[in-house]
């Protein structure tokens, strides 16, 4: 049976679903399980349909539900945007009937007892996975649910940069807004910010350079205290500082997570395959927007070196 039929037989045979993704969630993240969410609400609405997770400022206008662990019993759970069991926000997941994950990554999963592992790296995106979905079996599409869905694939393109099959990702987000997403109050949302968070950002505006040009800053944890930022905002939301530089093929950030004692590393290139070496240290991603959990700062030195022979190998093919 197909892969897409399996899920959809499993969200019609179950009365409760609560769907789950990754923490410290990006707009992708959000869009997919926010968007599959109100989908399967709206298309289905005798079933008891929820949401878990943290929140951030990424969340726009979702709210996560709060419910008790009695509520896995008898329940499908699917766990969108992430495979990789201590990246899944709330692991109560492991207390339902049944899993299902929906992740576009290239990461096997580690998640045990998982009824469908629903992984295709060809999509650009968790969300153009659900928008393929919902069209597959027609479901009905409200404004909202477009905004979530339109919006992940918006942003975990880095507003159509990243593509791994441009046409698909084009037909897909054609097709989602037909539905009328609410794009200006989205952008307005995701793409402004205050006057004092953009002036705090010049605290991050500088950066070194390895031998190859590589980009790179460390954001310690003081740093993060006298920022004021959610730590998101300055993880991921700091590295595309560095983009856009002519000489720089390559740029990573990496910001000291003290909470987890981690160094939370991203990673980005221009045209450059860098996921294998994030995989290499426990991450994974895209081929050129990725990252990776580090237990220390040398091993961020050890990361370094390796991007930074990725820069070289480039530079001697082209």
């Amino acid at each position: 049976m197909p892969i897409k039929k399996r899920i959809f037989d499993l969200i019609e045979s179950y009365q409760t679903i609560i769907i789950h993704r990754h923490l410290r969630p990006d707009m992708d993240a959000i869009g997919s399980q926010y968007g599959l969410y109100l989908a399967i609400r709206d298309n289905y609405p005798s079933k008891n349909i929820y949401v878990v997770g943290d929140s951030n400022d990424m969340v726009y206008l979702a709210k996560m539900d709060t419910i008790p662990d009695n509520a896995y019993q008898g329940a499908l759970a699917i766990i969108t945007d992430v495979s990789v069991e201590r990246l899944v926000s709330d692991d109560r997941y492991k207390l339902a009937s049944e899993i299902v994950i929906i992740d576009h990554h290239q990461n096997d999963t580690d998640i045990q007892n998982v009824s469908v592992f629903y992984k295709d790296p060809t999509y650009a995106s968790a969300s153009e996975m659900i928008i393929d979905f919902v069209k597959e079996f027609n479901f009905k599409i409200h404004p909202e649910t477009a905004t979530y869905l339109y919006g992940g694939m918006v942003t975990d393109t880095g507003r159509f940069l990243y593509l791994n099959n441009a046409s698909k990702t084009f037909e897909l987000a054609s097709y989602i807004t037909k539905f009328n997403p609410s794009y200006q109050d989205f952008y307005d949302y995701i793409y402004t910010e205050p006057l004092a968070k953009r002036q705090t950002k010049n605290l991050f505006a500088s950066f070194e350079l390895t031998e190859n040009n590589v980009a790179y800053r460390k954001n310690n944890a003081e740093l993060i205290a006298k920022s004021g930022l959610e730590f998101q905002a300055i993880s991921r939301g700091m590295v595309n500082q560095m983009a856009g530089i002519k000489e720089v093929p390559i740029w990573a950030n990496f910001t000291e997570d003290v909470e987890n004692n981690l160094i939370v590393g991203e990673f980005r290139a221009r045209g450059i395959t860098i996921v294998d070496i994030a995989k290499k240290y426990g991450g994974g991603g895209h081929n050129q927007a990725c990252g990776a959990s580090l237990k220390d700062w040398n091993e961020v030195e050890l990361i370094l070196k390796d991007l930074d022979e990725r820069a070289k190998n480039n530079a001697k093919n082209t």
